[in-house]
């Protein structure tokens, strides 16, 4: 695999879910708001360059900012699934409770 096709790999990573009539320039979008905000040197082209495999050469730093949000955006992801579950654990439990009071 090539790094071109690497990084676009990681790109489509970093892009997410895309909606059903979502145009491409908004997922390209996504993915450079992203980026940028670890380092201002993404541009918007870059991001296009990369998702079209137009570029030729692809910076190891830019791998890794890919793979940096990418963690970031799991670490996310398991943090709202924790948080959720341990609100319905929250929800059943006063449900139990009301259950136990009104049953007397």
């Amino acid at each position: 695999m090539s790094d071109a096709d690497l990084a676009a790999n990681l790109l489509d990573d970093v892009i997410g879910h895309r909606g059903v009539r979502e145009p491409v320039k908004s997922m390209l979008d996504r993915a450079y708001r992203a980026l940028s905000t670890r380092n201002r040197e993404w541009t918007r082209r870059r991001v296009r360059s990369i998702f079209n495999k137009e570029t030729t050469r692809i910076d190891h730093r830019e791998i890794e900012e890919m793979r940096a949000v990418i963690r970031a955006k799991e670490s996310h992801a398991a943090f709202k699934s924790e948080t959720a579950r341990i609100a319905a654990m929250a929800v059943n439990s006063a449900s139990a409770t009301d259950r136990g009071e009104a049953s007397r």
